[in-house]
């Protein structure tokens, strides 16, 4: 079976892709005989769950024991991620999903696969989410979900979603956005798996989850993905930017950010990393699939440890704070460079956790300190 045969997203349109045509492509071990490949199992129960709003159908595509890891929080039950979409449809009841992408890795017939799903949606605020109060306002939003797929059930999931930029649109201050998501209950095992994530990296220790599998392209591109995270945030190495990217090369950052050719996309990265200079990544996890006839497409899911360090006025008293990132980039190869990136992660989770943290040290502090006597 040859990795060019699987489902291309690119220019289809969305009947073609919930009706594909033909032979299986992947082997798809336990998984339901109207799937053809990996990327029509992603697309097609995604449209099935939010398009068509079948949220029961979680039930048939997650594993009863399911970890999902956001910037924001822990699940690893399938109830949890049934209650979890509700409350999202319930803000956002007529959220679109787009499936602009699905970079997957074949991990063997005992593991299944790993799939890379980026998403453009678009949706209004209906309801109360946790960014605040229903504002009526639209807006467009990136996310990517990594998925490990197994047996025709998602058995681990790390979601990534550009909140920063959907907060905008839908006319909420991202700090107040961010107060709002920091004053809502703690899920204990979500701190305890940032604080060993932010130990871990530290010490640039490997992700548990990297699914050493061989890569059935051209190695490469894998050493690429990973020279990328170790370049930019490790060695701070910008003038390699251009060795990278084309000239004329695009990149998409969180908060909507846009940059185009090689002074745009430095500076987004250095503007972003001027708030946690000191910044430490680890690259957990790389997919390598063909784009079409055109080039190669490379998805990285990356974790990034910096000491906040931001002068922006209300950011300031955050400072000197552990500032943890769990984002993933999809890259577009073409002719060896870099012609287009996404890059995603939840500004407005990162920053409700610094949030959260200076809370606690300041409630610790008040607990500590001796009451006055005259």
């Amino acid at each position: 079976m040859q990795l060019q045969q699987t489902t291309q997203l690119y220019w289809k349109n969305l009947p073609e892709l919930l009706h594909p045509e033909g032979e299986r492509t992947q082997t798809l071990r336990g998984f339901d005989k109207e799937f053809i490949d990996i990327v029509d199992y992603i697309i097609r129960i995604t449209h099935r769950i939010w398009e068509q709003k079948n949220v029961g159908l979680c039930i048939d595509y997650y594993a009863e024991y399911c970890p999902v890891h956001t910037l924001g929080g822990y699940s690893d039950n399938v109830e949890t991620v049934i209650k979890n979409t509700l409350k999202t449809v319930g803000a956002f009841p007529d959220r679109s999903l787009i499936g602009e992408n699905v970079i997957w890795r074949d991990l063997g017939e005992n593991a299944g696969y790993y799939s890379s799903h980026r998403i453009t949606s678009i949706m209004t605020n209906k309801g109360p989410s946790e960014f605040g109060d229903a504002t009526g306002k639209t807006g467009r939003v990136t996310t990517i979900a990594d998925c490990v797929c197994y047996q025709n059930k998602i058995v681990y999931e790390w979601l990534m979603r550009d909140n920063s930029f959907l907060v905008k649109q839908l006319g909420i201050e991202l700090l107040d956005a961010a107060h709002h998501f920091a004053s809502l209950p703690a899920n204990q095992t979500f701190e305890k798996w940032r604080a060993e994530e932010i130990t871990r990296i530290k010490a640039n220790e490997p992700s548990k989850h990297q699914w050493p599998t061989d890569i059935d392209i051209d190695r490469k591109f894998e050493q690429l993905g990973s020279d990328w995270v170790n370049t930019f945030f490790n060695q701070k190495a910008f003038s390699d930017v251009s060795r990278f990217y084309h000239v004329n090369a695009k990149a998409q950052w969180p908060g909507g950010v846009e940059a185009i050719g090689i002074p745009g996309i430095r500076g987004a990265i250095i503007q972003w990393l001027a708030q946690c200079p000191d910044a430490k990544a680890t690259c957990d996890h790389i997919a390598v699939v063909p784009f079409e006839n055109e080039g190669t497409d490379i998805a990285i899911r990356w974790s990034l440890v910096g000491t906040f360090a931001s002068g922006k006025q209300g950011l300031k008293q955050y400072s000197g704070q552990d500032f943890f990132i769990l984002a993933a980039t999809h890259l577009r190869i073409t002719d060896g460079k870099i012609s287009e990136e996404w890059t995603v992660f939840d500004e407005v989770a990162a920053y409700a956790n610094l949030i959260r943290d200076f809370n606690v040290q300041q409630k610790c502090i008040e607990v500590k300190e001796p009451d006055h006597v005259e």
